[in-house]
């Protein structure tokens, strides 16, 4: 991708030096450099109304659509005037047209360039990556100014804009390749809007409610206005200087191609070093400075010497001199200051420089300049007084800036909205401003600063230092957080020097965890018995893995010491450290401790075991489970250990049946744990028991591995459960209301049979589209069923769909039986034989609350069984099939 945008702004650089080559040369050949002051009148108003017409189009086109047009139009207008010049080369209108043109162009390019670079990084990759790509238009207009001192003795000036239009139309065929990349296909699909422009209300408002934004524009305005000045006064001494076209053409190519070159060595080489040194301010004050004091030096040989080849040359310089620090410092630091802002305000910044400011300066230069030329009193040289005067109000309104920004800054980090992706800062002073802050600062700014200058490029170890002597702990915790994250080894004797410091015994755990990091082989015996329990854990613990290397009993005999003969805190202490470091040979201690009175004792006892998982601690921690009333602690430790402790507690779900509260929490756990052992197991109390159903199909579903059943299996289970679906069907039918609590019963079998089916469908057909299946018909709405039964149709087999859909559509029970009577044949049974049916799980297995409704409601009418047949239910699991047993065996026997 970044490839892709270097080498599109490459081509576009090119041909847009070219373009401006030919018209530099053309302009001059045929007018004199009096005319440029009304040329830059024209482009300002040209630039305003371009602006104006690419912010529409950003509103109303796709970014694609938005970049295809302005790269038509780049590559027209350039074939447009090489084919005006064919008739129109001598005429004042199309001169003027051709120059100010040029600077549409490089306008159009940059709106379209950055608009789309702004859009496919983020600000943490732009950052990075924006540097690179811009570093593309530099040596692209190097190349395209010396490409054009070689070939322009054999095509001609006008034939350059041939050239240009090619690479130009070079660009375009790049865009399709480029709009290949993932990044931008997704900006497509999404409709998120972000413009390079903004309408000229939204510009108004940012320059009057921010004074850094009003100021930073002001020293725009003048730093281009004398780039503008300067560019005038040295057009004026090569037309006096070259005649022809080509010779024109020669001499801009080269002037150009080496300035480039210098802003590319200056940008690369010095600009960034030289700001974080000298800092914003300082930065912004070097161009005005050199310029001033070049200036002088004008002034001094206009006096003394009024030889013309002298000033051509200082102004020579002067122009190389400009658009060097221009390109390589003033512009990239003017856009440094506007970090701070928030970024809708520091957006409207940008613009407010390039797409403002920069007609305006065009404006108020070519007026100036125009009545100037236009006075009796008109000479080259005499402008060094103007460029001074402008140099003065400049250098004022920058040195002014720094105030505004460090406002801004205090103002960001006081509402903490500075992040460290947002912005880089390396300079000096803001450092320095930062450092102050932080040290006097309030909690809140402090951390805002350190959260800050934790993702510069920076040494933070004066920041550290200075958080660790704020006044508020929540600082200093997070300065020793840092400090471990990066490792800073410098400041080892500090942090030393502090665990002495009795002032900080509310941070010194975290001091020796930050020392035991830092420096492995440091001694922290002094503290292992400190009064503060906290300080004494974190000693103990940091020792203990140079202990166990040079003296594993020492080891032993510290936390021996600390669970048989130290205070309560302290045993809490050494079970953390236990688990933590995973010392399974204390497992008889972590057990012993576990039946201590004390809780929070047992607490700490059982999240050791839950940490060393051996079996003699997972067997206590399920015995616990068994008969304590509070057991969630118990079942986070389960949770803990995983995979290990199923073994140990499988056979508590296996001879309760799943019955109860209890199983009901193993089988949740059992969907937490989700590994392939928990679904086995899982899977085999679907099959086996009824009971607590929902909660074993919910685990279930939450678990990501597949079924160890083999498909047919699977199939074949689902087939029982839909003959069983519609044996049920038919049974609600047969009672026909006459029984309601039964029919109710039954109702809820068929949802269970349901959901059923819908797992065993999610372990061999597509997952997600099943789980959609699944949510239709749980909203239980006529259009969310019938949607559901039309994606079961499309994924799962017919045989199964049909049958499914039937059973399960939205439908009376007496419709439904209308259609299955057509493919199966329901017995005529009695009462009694339904009863006995769902009492011996015929062809399905019935749940306890089935059974008891069975037993309650049919058995007292008809008293169809024995009481032997009732006996066996009173030995149930189940607490209500058990209780409704032995309340109709009483009946049964008594009546005998």
């Amino acid at each position: 991708m970044v490839k892709s945008l270097f080498v599109y702004e490459f081509f576009q650089g090119s041909a847009i030096a070219l373009f401006f080559t030919a018209a530099i040369s053309i302009f001059l050949v045929h007018l004199h450099a009096t005319h440029i002051p009304k040329v830059y009148i024209f482009t300002s108003f040209l630039l305003w109304l371009v602006g104006f017409m690419y912010h529409k189009l950003e509103i109303n086109l796709s970014m694609k659509r938005v970049i295809y047009i302005v790269v038509i139009i780049n590559t027209s207008i350039i074939l447009l005037f090489r084919i005006l010049y064919i008739f129109f080369d001598h005429q004042v209108w199309y001169l003027y047209l051709f120059l100010a043109v040029f600077n549409v162009l490089y306008l159009l390019n940059n709106l379209e360039f950055w608009g789309l670079a702004a859009q496919i990084f983020d600000v943490r990759q732009s950052k990075r990556l924006f540097g690179v790509i811009s570093a593309g238009d530099i040596p692209a207009k190097m190349i395209g100014y010396f490409s054009a001192y070689l070939i322009i003795p054999f095509i001609g000036t006008e034939n350059l804009l041939i050239v240009a239009a090619i690479l130009s139309s070079i660009s375009l065929f790049l865009l399709t390749p480029l709009f290949k990349h993932s990044n931008i296909r997704q900006i497509q699909l999404s409709e998120q809007k972000m413009h390079s422009t903004h309408s000229v209300k939204n510009i108004q408002t940012a320059l009057a409610g921010n004074i850094l934004i009003r100021k930073i524009a002001i020293v725009s305005f003048f730093s281009f206005a004398i780039y503008l000045v300067v560019n005038f006064i040295f057009y004026g001494y090569v037309k006096a200087e070259f005649k022809s076209d080509k010779s024109l053409v020669s001499f801009f190519a080269i002037f150009f191609g080496v300035t480039r070159l210098f802003t590319l060595i200056i940008k690369i080489a010095f600009a960034n070093k030289m700001v974080d040194k000298i800092g914003l301010r300082n930065a912004l004050m070097v161009s005005p400075v050199i310029l001033f004091v070049i200036c002088v030096i004008g002034v001094f040989f206009v006096n003394q010497h009024e030889l013309q080849r002298y000033t051509f040359y200082l102004f020579g310089v002067l122009i190389v001199i400009t658009d060097v620090l221009r390109s390589a410092i003033q512009t990239p630091v003017l856009l440094a200051i506007l970090q701070p802002l928030p970024v809708h305000q520091r957006l409207k910044g940008h613009t407010i420089i390039k797409g403002l400011m920069d007609p305006f300066s065009f404006l108020v230069a070519g007026i100036a300049l125009w009545l100037y030329t236009g006075s009796a009193i008109f000479n080259f040289a005499y402008l060094y007084y103007f460029i001074i005067f402008l140099i003065t109000l400049w250098a004022y309104f920058t040195w002014s800036v720094e105030k505004d920004y460090l406002k801004t800054l205090q103002t960001a980090i006081r509402n903490r909205s500075l992040h460290s992706r947002d912005l880089e800062i390396t300079d000096k002073d803001t450092l320095a401003y930062l450092l102050d802050k932080l040290s006097h600062g309030s909690e809140t700014e402090a951390i805002s600063i350190l959260k800050l200058i934790n993702g510069q490029p920076i040494n933070k170890s004066k920041f550290l230092l200075a958080g660790l002597s704020h006044f508020s702990a929540h600082v200093q915790l997070l300065s020793l957080e840092m400090i471990q994250s990066h490792a800073e080894m410098d400041l080892l004797p500090e942090l030393k020097a502090m665990l002495f410091d009795e002032t900080r015994d509310n941070i010194k755990s975290e001091i020796i965890n930050t020392i035991a990091l830092l420096d492995k082989e440091y001694n922290f015996d002094a503290f292992i018995s400190h009064p503060n329990s906290d300080i004494a854990y974190q000693a103990t613990l940091s020792s203990l893995p140079v202990l166990s290397k040079t003296n594993p009993e020492e080891v032993a005999l510290i936390l021996y010491q600390q669970l048989n003969f130290s205070p309560d805190e302290h045993k809490i202490n050494a079970l953390k450290i236990i688990g933590k470091l995973g010392l399974t040979a204390f497992e008889h201690n972590v057990v012993e401790l576990m039946y201590h009175e004390h809780k929070e004792i047992k607490s700490a006892a059982r999240l050791a075991a839950s940490q060393i998982a051996t079996t003699q601690v997972i067997l206590k921690l399920v015995d616990d489970f068994k008969y304590e009333k509070q057991d969630n602690e118990i079942i986070e430790a389960l949770e803990k250990i995983g995979n290990k402790a199923i073994p140990f507690f499988q056979p508590l779900l296996i001879d309760s049946e799943s019955q109860g509260g209890k199983s009901r929490k193993l089988i949740f756990l059992l969907g937490k744990i989700n590994t392939q052992e928990a679904k086995d197991l899982l899977e085999l109390l679907l099959i086996k028991h009824t009971e607590n159903t929902d909660a074993v199909l919910y685990s279930l579903f939450a678990i990501s591995n597949k079924s160890s059943l083999e498909e047919a299996d699977i199939k074949s289970k689902i087939n029982k459960l839909l003959n069983a679906s519609v044996e049920i069907l038919f049974q609600i039918k047969f009672l026909d209301k006459t029984n309601p609590i039964l029919s109710a019963a039954l109702e809820s079998e068929l949802l269970s049979i349901r959901t059923k089916c819908l797992y065993w469908f999610y372990t061999i057909y597509d997952r997600d589209t099943v789980l959609k299946i699944k949510q239709g018909l749980q909203l239980n709405t006529k259009e969310s069923i019938a949607n559901a039964l039309e994606l079961l149709q499309l994924e799962v087999n017919k045989d199964f769909s049909s049958l499914f859909s039937l059973v399960f559509e939205n439908s009376s029970i007496q419709d439904k039986c209308l259609q299955l009577e057509q493919h199966y044949k329901f017995k005529q049974i009695s009462e009694n034989t339904l009863a006995k049916n769902i009492i011996y799980d015929v062809n399905y297995r019935y749940t306890s609350w089935t059974k008891s409704c069975v037993l309650y409601t049919i058995n007292l009418k008809h008293n169809f069984l024995a009481p032997e047949f009732i006996m066996p239910f009173t030995l149930s699991k189940n607490e209500v099939l058990k209780n409704t047993a032995e309340h109709l065996y009483q009946q049964t026997t008594s009546h005998q």
